[in-house]
């Protein structure tokens, strides 16, 4: 069998990251990665278009030099705070020969569960049913083959700010790439390191960027619901320079290389250097200072994930954490400790060939984005740049009407 290529573009905060990787059908082999560092993005929101097309140029020609090949086209994510998902419900009568469910059925009542009212300046990205109902039969997954006079469906709506997925969409094809699919991030993320045993339980996939925190609630094999918050390791960061008065990028390097959200987990004797924009020349300052100023500002972004945990899905029985968030040193346990609820630190898996260009927390969309591409197929459509399919492996919680 001859492989395909497919090709992930993840467009954050702080990193542009584009993966190429081939797909013989079983498995992906990662054959190249590019990265750059990200520019006109806040909070996954476009702020500067030249600024973005340029981070994403810069990535691919890296991607490019990786693999050895042309990339001419992308499956991208979609992030921001204007991501948000909310329930619908529809119902029809089945009007297939005998009375039994079919295709034209299923697309009906999915198509009534998609145009809702009061969606103005907004996209339904993704149609997510969580189960469908033929007459007193509930709880069922595929209800196609059912015989009954009445269809019904509850259905999760994903959705976005148009003028949002209209900026990044030209910052794409601005950068010379076509789009083959565009899939929210913290699907993508669930995509790149949830297991399938993880997908019956309760559980919270939390994706902690730079920008923003991206989380996918499942439920019984289902998804529940896709939230966006906007802290991420960006306020960490922030919080350093001004405590520690230096600038951004040392703020950066300092959290990165010698970061505690624990001060307890710090010897008082570690000390490190810090140049600092009030200090002529370098100076010596006690580690366990980072640790002080980064504990309140981790200790709150794990009370926002609790409490949007507690308002939407209350009953959780584990966390799937990732994201370059969750490399700071003490953070996973500092969520652990506040949200009481077990935690899994994941990282993508499963992939092959340059595998270890995407084996940390930080790549989970994009290497799910390569394995959405692979399990739906990534059928190309020229005439509809914007396109979404839905996901082999996911097919007990997502189908995508389009």
């Amino acid at each position: 069998m001859s492989s395909r290529r497919l090709v992930a573009l993840d467009l954050g905060s702080a990193k542009v990251c584009c993966a190429v990787a081939e797909d013989d059908g079983s498995k992906l082999r990662v054959i190249g990665v590019g990265e750059a560092p990200s520019a006109g993005v806040r909070k996954g929101a476009i702020t500067d278009p030249d600024a973005a097309t340029q981070a994403i140029s810069h990535a691919l020609d890296a991607a490019e030099r990786s693999s050895g090949v042309e990339i001419d086209s992308a499956l991208l994510t979609l992030s921001g705070r204007h991501i948000q998902s909310r329930s619908s419900q529809a119902v029809v009568s089945v009007t297939s020969r005998g009375g039994v469910v079919g295709s034209s059925d299923l697309n009906r009542v999915l198509e009534g569960a998609r145009n809702v009212p009061g969606l103005e300046g907004q996209e339904v990205v993704h149609l997510i049913p969580r189960e469908y109902q033929v007459d007193a039969k509930s709880g069922l997954r595929d209800p196609r083959g059912a015989q009954g006079a009445r269809l019904s469906v509850d259905a999760e709506l994903v959705l976005a700010s148009s003028a949002h997925l209209a900026a990044l969409v030209d910052c794409v094809h601005a950068a010379g790439l076509r789009i083959d699919d565009v899939v929210v991030q913290p699907l993508a993320s669930a995509e790149g390191v949830l297991r399938d045993q993880e997908l019956e339980a309760g559980v919270a996939v939390i994706d902690v960027g730079a920008g923003t925190t991206n989380i996918a609630i499942f439920q019984g094999g289902t998804i529940r619901r896709v939230l966006v918050l906007p802290v991420g390791g960006q306020n960490v960061t922030n919080d350093l320079a001004t405590g520690l008065r230096c600038d951004q990028d040392e703020a950066e390097v300092l959290k990165c290389r010698h970061g505690h959200c624990d001060p307890a987990q710090v010897l008082p004797e570690e000390m490190i250097t810090l140049v600092g924009s009030s200090h002529v020349g370098a100076e010596e300052v006690p580690r366990r200072w980072l640790a002080e100023i980064i504990e309140p500002r981790a200790r709150e972004m794990a009370r926002l994930i609790g409490q949007a945990l507690d308002d939407e899905s209350p009953g959780l029985s584990k966390l799937v954490v990732t994201g370059g968030g969750f490399r700071l040193r003490g953070f996973a346990a500092a969520v652990h400790q506040i949200l009481e609820m077990p935690v899994r630190l994941a990282v993508p898996e499963g992939l092959s060939g340059l595998a270890d260009q995407l084996g940390m927390p930080e790549h989970a969309a994009a290497a799910g984005l390569l394995r959405w591409g692979q399990r739906s197929g990534a059928r190309r459509d020229r005439g509809n740049m914007r396109t979404i399919r839905s996901a082999g492996r996911l097919n007990r919680w997502l189908h995508e009407l389009f």
